[in-house]
């Protein structure tokens, strides 16, 4: 006859499972993301089927098992987290030339930092040395390594020249880490696109980005312009296809 277990010891046998480490920052800044709740439930159940159990991409029906919503509602919660940059679907190949398919939540960790590094900006009573200082630091640290005299040349010419506000230039270079193009060359396309529709402050800037990488649009950079030249004539945009 098996013994009775308390209930003390139910717990301690359930918590003794463990947990699965999630981002703390998913909890605040979802909503800025534009994520509903039950689309962070499905993420944290991916991530738990990943971690604790070593399923890479659980079928919808071992989803619908675990949550309250109906596997055509998470088909289509899916597709939206695809569609918009918070999951990405890989092919894998083992060694014996097989072929899987695996989630991978690295996107949403990237969407995660852009978001929370959105928030970061200039501060408005800086002086204008104070203000050029920030500016080159921030950049020399995105970078990694210190700045070219051309690109010292580039961000001087966006606030004496161009008229960017600081802090634009600021939410362009986030835009330009979160797209993993890292160049001024690549910032000055955001800017020029920032400036001919009219955005003004971070918070409209994150918003116009956003709407275009949930479209699967990226921008595109052109051949460096002469110093005092702009192409009239070029390709903003990148229409990339995003997977379902």
């Amino acid at each position: 006859m098996d013994r009775k277990i308390s209930p003390h010891s139910a717990l301690v046998d359930v918590l003794q499972q463990g947990s699965i480490s999630f981002p703390v920052l998913l909890f605040t800044e979802y909503k800025r993301l534009g994520l509903n709740e039950g689309q962070v439930m499905l993420l944290l159940h991916i991530l738990l089927f990943n971690e604790k159990e070593g399923i890479t991409f659980p079928t919808i029906s071992q989803l619908e098992e675990r949550m309250s919503v109906k596997g055509d509602r998470i088909i289509q919660w899916l597709q939206v987290l695809v569609r918009k940059g918070f999951l990405s679907i890989e092919e894998t190949l083992d060694d014996g030339g097989l072929r899987s398919e695996q989630y991978s939540s690295a996107p949403l960790l990237q969407q995660l930092a852009a978001s929370y590094l959105d928030r970061e900006s200039i501060k408005p009573d800086d002086t204008v040395e104070e203000a050029y200082d920030n500016l080159f630091q921030l950049f020399e640290r995105e970078f990694g390594r210190p700045l070219s005299p051309m690109e010292c040349e580039t961000l001087t010419q966006w606030l004496d020249e161009d008229g960017h506000p600081e802090v634009l230039i600021v939410a362009a270079l986030r835009e330009a880490v979160f797209c993993g193009k890292l160049s001024c060359r690549y910032i000055d396309r955001i800017l020029l696109e920032w400036q001919r529709n009219g955005i003004q402050t971070p918070e409209e800037a994150v918003e116009y980005s956003r709407k275009f990488r949930q479209s699967g649009i990226l921008y595109q950079s052109d051949p460096i312009r002469r110093k005092g030249e702009r192409s009239e004539e070029f390709s903003l945009y990148n229409w990339v296809k995003q997977g379902s």
